[in-house]
């Protein structure tokens, strides 16, 4: 015996005006995606600037670089 099951309810098709509206929403959302990317990249090398700062502060430049280091 065959099954008849209805299909499940589909969605309409979207009208033009709501595909641009997808689109542009779609460009906006990936533009701010890629500014807070790039604002958490240099948050994080400034933060590892100032530590590294900090640290070379506390030890002494003469304790971090003794005297001829660069020289063999």
């Amino acid at each position: 015996m065959a099954d008849h099951r209805a299909q499940p309810p589909q969605p309409p098709e979207p009208t033009p005006e709501l595909a641009l509206a997808r689109e542009a929403h779609a460009e906006r959302v990936g533009k701010g995606e890629g500014l807070e990317r790039r604002s958490v990249i240099r948050g994080l090398l400034i933060l590892a600037l100032l530590i590294l700062a900090v640290s070379l502060a506390r030890a002494g430049l003469g304790r971090v670089f003794p005297p001829n280091w660069w020289r063999p």
